[in-house]
């Protein structure tokens, strides 16, 4: 059963997050945006910065339903881990909010995705751990991509899908538990 009230305010402080950033959004806003209660935000949301944990997180849920459909087709873990880097890099530097307030306030988003992003690692830890078999190795992924997402210049080549394919099977892939490597 879907809360419909829940799906609009969240649907509403991501629209409010693109359009004017954290720094800006007030829990008032969303309320005005979602047409709903000021109480009724409050009520799912006693803090914004626990409605922007919110929405950061169903946004790692969609893309992990991206990236889970991406690596239906894939024949082994080494080919879906390749793929599954350069989807992530992909998706990750294309997406309009990550985008957004990286580029225009660096500030606010940068602790959500390092300080304070423990729930965030553990969602997806936990999702790759589930494919690749191992906790460590699945964490070791989160955290290689991510770096590469929030610090994109770098003496690595990693311009393109076929760029973070190979250098996923040169230094990703060995470190799979079937690979026996590690």
């Amino acid at each position: 059963m879907r809360d419909h009230s829940l799906e609009r305010i969240l649907d509403a402080a991501h629209a409010r997050m693109l359009e004017r950033g954290l720094r800006r959004l007030t829990m008032d806003d969303v309320a005005r945006h979602a047409g709903l209660a000021r109480v009724t935000v409050y009520r799912r949301f006693s803090r914004k910065a626990d409605l922007v944990q919110a929405v950061i997180l169903r946004e790692l849920e969609r893309f992990l339903k991206a990236f889970e459909q991406a690596m239906a087709a894939l024949p082994t873990p080494a080919d879906q881990v390749a793929e599954g880097f350069a989807i992530t890099l992909r998706l990750a530097r294309a997406h309009p909010l990550l985008s957004r307030l990286l580029a225009t306030e660096p500030e606010t988003i940068l602790p959500q995705l390092t300080l304070e992003a423990g729930p965030y690692l553990a969602a997806a830890r936990d999702y790759l751990a589930a494919h690749v078999g191992d906790a460590e190795v699945a964490e070791l992924y989160v955290r290689v991509a991510l770096s590469f997402v929030l610090i994109p210049e770098s003496a690595i080549p990693l311009r393109n899908d076929e760029d973070a394919r190979a250098y996923a099977r040169r230094h990703l892939v060995p470190l799979l538990p079937s690979e026996g490597i590690n």
